[in-house]
């Protein structure tokens, strides 16, 4: 424990909000999460030059993830000053630290509740409690975890504490499929609490999610008005269609893909309770020029929903209204050329593509459309591209174009041909063909020329990479792996290093090298161990190799 019973202190301090030590001054409701908090920096003055230095002296060690050493200073600190403006900050850090060293119950006990204990009207009591609640869940004991987070919404109502209490309770319940709890807790925070400071963010964040909730539950109402909540009037038809806020186009799709009848109707009163409103607040916005354009998204936001919903006949109807209304600009023939390439009608929709003001993206959309093809029309394609490029000026844009459709009709032939009328055609861009012919040979598993022609460019470490690899489908192993060690001597990044050991290892696997490649992965296992290929080579020593393992020796 931090503080013993002889430590509590002889008179009674009230603290004010708190956030940046040092480096700025928020207020702590601002932050971002509990863990985020820090002291104020008006607090920071109050203290005397002594406790500045000795809490500087542990932030340093605490911010370096020094957290044992961290842990000593903040309780040397206590110990010294006790009755210090910064006493109930310092037992904050170290409980943090406790849990960061992995001690949670220590952290819980010793660090969190003896703050509560201590400094119950302290700025960090609040954090206190929440983060009792959080360290409970994040060893997986829920129950009292529920019961801590109960408890800080009861002490602290008006705080951001009891925000972010209310926001992982309803993330457990959703985790326990309770959807009654997840609702009411997310109703609350869209509209019984006041958002101001750090409760803005969580409360915007619950309002989002109870929106996609309400949506999923056919209510289109509701999750309106929950969204309306989050964002100005201008901008609420823009977030309604994005996933990560409205998510009414998933919450369509996902009912009306539903083979339960009574759930694929609720989809499709869904789609027309949207699209009736979005059509409505699309006239109105039309009437101002100023407000028109999203007027206009609105409009293509029904026609978005009806799409959703699978309903192509309604949604082709929409594009013809807009047509109708407002003319055929290039925005709307797209959309309704896309419409038909959706539904299989691929002649209609370069019919449609030739009739564009810009009779550049016309054809390019046209050339694109027979790449798209199933059988591709390579040949089509680049007649186009061909054509296109007979404007000197753009010229290696569409050759590239039409490179690149050789390559994906699996023509590598004619496509390096193409990059080599290109190095004469734009000659500042050489390297970039250089490397485009090589990267054509690899896809084409031509080996030998790849090999080669990746000698000449400068993309490095690609071109070892891929030199790497061609080198082991010819089972030339010793010049692949030579290759894997210039790139780990040349490189800076750790995890990339990792990455090409692991290669190495794979390679030595194919010889046949057995006990090199143990060797490897056993380095990899004790030098790069928090990385992906540090868990790909402890697990490949144990489930192949049974050779147990313990990943470590790298730091933070």
């Amino acid at each position: 424990m931090a503080l013993s019973t002889a430590t509590v202190t002889a008179r009674a301090v009230r603290w004010v909000s708190a956030a940046a030590l040092l480096v700025g001054a928020v207020v702590a409701a601002d932050a971002a999460n509990p863990r985020d908090y820090e002291m104020h920096i008006d607090r920071w003055k109050k203290l005397k030059e002594a406790e500045r230095f000795q809490l500087t002296a542990a932030e340093r060690l605490y911010n370096a993830k020094q957290y044992k050493a961290a842990a000593d200073e903040y309780e040397k600190f206590l110990k010294l000053y006790e009755a210090s403006e910064g006493a109930a900050y310092a037992q904050l850090k170290y409980s943090h630290c406790l849990v960061s060293l992995r001690k949670q119950n220590a952290a819980i006990k010793d660090g969190y509740q003896t703050l509560l204990d201590y400094f119950p009207d302290s700025p960090e009591a609040p954090i206190a409690a929440v983060l009792i609640a959080q360290t409970y869940r994040e060893i997986g004991d829920i129950k009292p975890a529920k019961k801590a987070y109960a408890k800080a919404i009861t002490a602290y109502p008006g705080h951001v504490a009891a925000v972010w209490a209310r926001l992982d309770l309803a993330a457990i319940a959703e985790k326990e499929n309770d959807a009654e709890t997840r609702t009411n807790l997310l109703r609350q925070l869209t509209f019984d609490v006041e958002r101001k400071g750090g409760a803005a963010e969580p409360c915007v964040t619950a309002a989002r999610q109870y929106t996609q909730l309400v949506f999923h539950a056919g209510n289109f109402d509701e999750g309106l008005k929950a969204l309306a909540t989050t964002c100005n009037e201008l901008q609420l038809i823009q977030q309604l269609m994005e996933g990560h806020h409205g998510g009414l186009p998933q919450a369509v799709s996902h009912l009306t893909e539903s083979m339960d009848e009574a759930t694929r109707k609720r989809g499709e009163k869904l789609a027309d309770a949207a699209c009736g409103w979005l059509k409505a607040r699309s006239a109105e916005l039309l009437k101002d020029e100023k407000t028109k354009p999203q007027g206009v998204a609105a409009w293509y936001a029904v026609a978005g929903v009806r799409n959703a919903a699978r309903q192509p006949d309604k949604e082709k109807a929409v594009y013809d209204e807009i047509i109708a209304a407002l003319g055929a600009d290039d925005n709307a023939l797209g959309h309704l050329a896309q419409w038909y390439k959706n539904n299989q009608k691929r002649e209609e929709a370069r019919a449609t593509y030739a009739k564009f003001k810009d009779a550049v993206a016309g054809k390019a959309a046209i050339a694109a459309s027979y790449d798209e093809e199933n059988p591709r029309q390579t040949d089509k394609a680049v007649a186009i591209y061909r054509e296109l490029a007979a404007d000197a000026a753009t010229a290696p844009k569409w050759l590239a174009a039409a490179a690149w459709s050789y390559r994906q009709g699996g023509k590598p032939d004619p496509a390096i041909a193409v990059y080599r009328e290109l190095l004469t055609a734009d000659a500042k861009n050489a390297s970039e063909y250089h490397f485009q012919i090589a990267e054509t040979l690899y896809q084409a598993r031509r080996w030998k020329e790849c090999i080669t022609a990746y000698r000449g460019t400068d993309r490095f470490p690609h071109n070892y990479q891929h030199m790497a690899a061609a080198h082991r489908q010819l089972k030339e192993y010793d010049e692949a792996i030579a290759l894997y060690r210039q790139i780990i001597a040349s490189s800076m990044d750790k995890n990339l290093s990792a990455a090409t050991y692991w290669e190495i290892s794979q390679t030595q696997e194919a010889q046949g090298k057995k006990e090199d490649a143990i060797k490897t992965l056993k380095f990899i296992c004790s030098t790069f161990p928090k990385t992906g290929s540090g868990s790909h080579a402890h697990a490949r020593l144990n489930e192949v190799y049974k050779i147990p393992v313990t990943l470590g020796g790298d730091k933070d």
